[in-house]
């Protein structure tokens, strides 16, 4: 990642009533010419007319224009996306037509904070990230393993000396080993005593991730690479993972992901939602997971993100490792329009 982008989304109503939603785009930072200009040419024209409450038909109106289509072009990645972005201001717009949070909309009644873990730590200096989340009572960290195996073991062995005995390590290797190198990296890091390994291969060698889990015993977790139900369904069958992790900027927003967690709760597998974007999706994460059963960590990235920090008048604290869910109507939290406006992007050149 070179650059922060975050790509929002508001769907308005001739009531003027409306909602927003966010689009994934951490990388590439140009991702997001191609995921607006999906939205405005592929999508726009589909809701047009459309009831905004009815969200169980427009996503299926607009899975079935658009999938096949996607697979034709090679772009489910855009066309999931950009629907995400979609579906989650449509849940918004629901919540605030209704006076309802978008929680109590999916079915839940008991809003309690949700327990974080700090990501995106490494490979470089690791320290400091570690030290200010453990001052907000964090106690499980991810780290970025993958690009040096020599360093990785000495970021573990760090890592592990800074925490508490029963303080949660993960780590992610963004698809850069294949078997062999996961097995015989992940037989060496076992000493840490690893909560999971995160897509230790490619995100679609399914056998490959049920070897990775039966020859090391480490828990393989997965899922923000993986287009919607059908391919989450796909995982689970060839018993691939251990943890899933939906995120609801990437694999169809709020409904989709519920669906996959669905999947998973089927077959016995916790869910952990993906985040690393800005704030709606992070309100819409809390949301989902204080609702839908399964959860068992949310993921927050560590690094500086003002679209996560600033991008909302009323910012995210974290207090005793934990964020407390929006409360108000829809997602609960407003946007500050100056903010937007400072940061805004002209696409109008896109048509």
């Amino acid at each position: 990642m070179d650059a922060r982008t975050t790509v929002l989304v508001k769907v308005e109503t001739d009531t003027g009533e409306y909602g927003i939603g966010e689009i994934w785009n951490n990388f590439p930072s140009w991702g997001v010419y191609e995921k607006v200009t999906t939205l405005k040419h592929g999508i726009t024209p589909l809701l047009i007319g459309e009831d905004p409450l009815d969200i169980g038909e427009i996503n299926a109106k607009l899975f079935r224009a658009l999938t096949v289509l996607g697979l034709q072009w090679g772009a489910l990645g855009p066309i999931y996306q950009s629907i995400s972005g979609i579906d989650m201001a449509l849940w918004d717009l629901k919540g605030k037509h209704m006076g309802k949070p978008v929680a109590q909309l999916l079915g839940g009644h008991d809003r309690q904070p949700v327990q974080v873990y700090a990501s995106g730590i490494g490979p470089g200096e690791i320290e400091n990230l570690i030290e200010s989340h453990q001052e907000m009572g964090v106690s499980a960290f991810k780290l970025k393993v993958g690009k040096n195996d020599e360093q990785d073991f000495r970021n573990l062995q760090k890592m592990r000396g800074m925490l508490q005995p029963d303080d949660k390590i993960m780590i992610d290797a963004n698809q850069a080993w294949d078997r062999e190198n996961a097995i015989r990296n992940l037989q060496r890091f076992k000493a840490f005593n690893l909560t999971w390994i995160e897509e230790p291969l490619r995100c679609d060698d399914f056998n490959g991730y049920r070897f990775v889990r039966e020859s090391t015993g480490i828990p393989v977790a997965a899922g923000e690479n993986l287009y919607g139900e059908r391919h989450a369904r796909m995982a689970l069958e060839n018993r691939a993972l251990d943890i899933i992790q939906p995120d609801l900027s990437k694999n169809g927003g709020i409904s989709e992901c519920r669906a996959m967690a669905d999947i998973a709760r089927s077959a016995d597998v916790p869910f952990a939602p993906h985040f690393l974007g800005g704030a709606v999706c992070l309100a819409a994460s809390l949301h989902f997971f204080s609702a839908v059963p399964g959860g068992v960590l949310l993921e927050l990235d560590a690094n500086p993100n003002p679209f996560r920090e600033k991008l909302f008048t009323t910012p995210f604290v974290v207090k005793d490792g934990k964020l407390a869910v929006p409360q108000g109507p829809g997602l609960g939290m407003e946007l500050d329009p100056e903010f937007v406006e400072h940061y805004r992007i002209d696409v109008s050149s896109l048509g």
